[in-house]
């Protein structure tokens, strides 16, 4: 990806489908975006049910009252029946006895030939074009696994049980499984698209969102990983385990002296830097992560050479916990696009107050609020009362600070080297203050922006998109 700013969006395939090629690629150009993405899914509108998927999603069933601002199919809120827009080779997938590609359905021979036709005609225009894959999702599983091949691809905390409630149910990303499967992905999209330029990788780190994410794997594909590695496996579950137990003893006293500073996006490693234990831990899910990605980097390569692979991660400080690396990754990526979804922080800050308070009862829940925000640089003014974290509705302002989300880029930025950081915005919200977090996004970074995703860019939205880039 060249150094150039360049302003991207991705199009979930649904609304190409709905509103036309030529129509998507017209309202882009004219507000001035120069490269897009889209997802190997095409859909069509159904009846709510188990099987179907709503657009927009349901984010651990805390973003009910989203909606979408360009409507589909003529609804904000849709219900969908999806199916894969090309038919798999299925014999890639042969390393993975575990998982296998989507099977083809009515869907893929009637729509999906839109992916194609879309990313042929973005092509045809001069813009770049990417398929977004999410390697560290949980892939179809082959029929007829017994209970223990299962039990395999479930991460362990460092007491051996599987985590608790989570809003993405990850498999452990050094599953040999889940890498073959993801590998043979990269292969197939690449061969069924000759025409792009690259692909999205969302998701290129170890999961967040709860507080026992940040505590797997120990496993045994985390154990084999850490011996061939020459990593002390038990020495950081034991670390792991000890900051789990010392919740017992933190008390409100020690909640309160934690202060706000610019300082702040390392104060995580700071406040590591006497248990070594845990500073292992934190290196040993970055080698897990980098390792994986040099995996799709070496698919990706036997297919089509320095074709660009584009990491998409968590900002800084939360890439500490999620094990992203920015220097490590420019050895397999192109670019790496950090994420300011920022409607989801308000609930990893509710997520992980609800653990910890669950863990210690005595703490003041408000507190432990505050301190979750303040360790992850979330906002320039932290609040003390947990009501004020929730989902935002379409008409609220997003929590994350202005100043709090240019030094994670900014930081992102001073540990890529000569990679590109592209921060990743998102369109959801009302105007002005999409306007906020899109100039932080545009004007912070030195190489582009991305901007998610086509549904949310209602005309005045695109409108606005051209003033704030231009």
């Amino acid at each position: 990806m060249t150094t150039e700013k360049t302003l991207a969006v991705y199009c979930w395939s649904p609304h190409i489908q709905a509103e036309g090629v030529n129509a998507v690629l017209d309202n882009l150009q004219e507000a001035g975006v120069g490269a897009v993405s889209t997802t190997t899914y095409v859909a069509e509108p159904t009846e709510p049910g188990p099987d179907a998927r709503r657009e927009p999603p349901e984010d651990g069933g805390r973003g009910l009252a989203r909606v979408i601002d360009r409507p589909l199919w003529g609804k904000q809120e849709q219900f969908l029946h999806t199916g894969p827009a090309f038919e798999h080779d299925r014999s890639l997938y042969s390393a993975s006895t575990l998982y296998e590609p989507p099977k083809p359905n009515d869907l893929t021979a009637k729509q999906g030939h839109v992916v194609a036709d879309f990313i042929s005609e973005a092509k045809r225009r001069g813009l770049k074009t990417y398929i977004q894959l999410s390697p560290s999702g949980r892939p179809p599983q082959r029929e007829g696994l017994t209970r223990e091949q299962l039990n395999s691809e479930i991460p362990h905390l460092p007491d051996g049980s599987a985590p608790g409630e989570r809003m993405v149910h990850f498999p452990p990303l050094a599953s040999p499984e889940l890498q073959a499967y993801n590998a043979a992905m990269v292969k197939d999209v690449f061969e069924a698209y000759p025409d792009l330029d690259g692909l999205l990788l969302d998701r290129m780190e170890q999961s967040v969102y709860s507080f026992d994410d940040a505590f797997v794997d120990f496993g045994p594909h985390a154990e084999r990983f850490a011996n061939e590695n020459g990593f002390d496996f038990e020495a950081m579950r034991q670390a792991a385990q000890q900051s789990i137990d010392g919740l017992s003893s933190l008390s409100n006293s020690d909640l309160s002296t934690i202060k706000t500073n610019g300082d702040i996006p390392y104060a995580l490693a700071a406040a590591l830097r006497d248990l070594p234990g845990l500073a292992a831990l934190l290196n040993f899910r970055s080698a897990i992560a980098s390792d994986y990605l040099g995996t799709l980097r070496a698919a990706a390569d036997s297919v089509r050479p320095g074709v660009q692979l584009v990491p998409i991660t968590f900002p800084p400080p939360i890439s500490l916990l999620t094990g992203v690396n920015f220097s490590s990754y420019a050895a397999s990526a192109d670019a790496v696009m950090i994420k300011f979804f920022t409607m989801h922080w308000p609930l990893i800050v509710t997520y992980w107050t609800e653990s910890i308070t669950n863990a210690n009862p005595s703490l003041d829940s408000g507190l432990v609020a505050r301190a979750i925000s303040v360790m992850f640089d979330m906002e320039d003014e932290p609040s003390s009362d947990l009501n004020d974290y929730f989902f935002p509705a379409p008409e609220d302002p997003h929590r994350a600070g202005t100043e709090a989300q240019a030094r994670k880029i900014t930081q992102a930025t001073a540990e890529a080297g000569t990679m590109p950081i592209l921060p990743s915005v998102h369109a959801y919200g009302p105007l002005d203050d999409v306007e906020r977090r899109w100039r932080v996004g545009w004007e912070t970074g030195n190489s582009g922006m991305w901007v998610n995703r086509y549904g949310y860019l209602s005309q005045e939205k695109l409108d606005l998109l051209k003033r704030v880039t231009n």
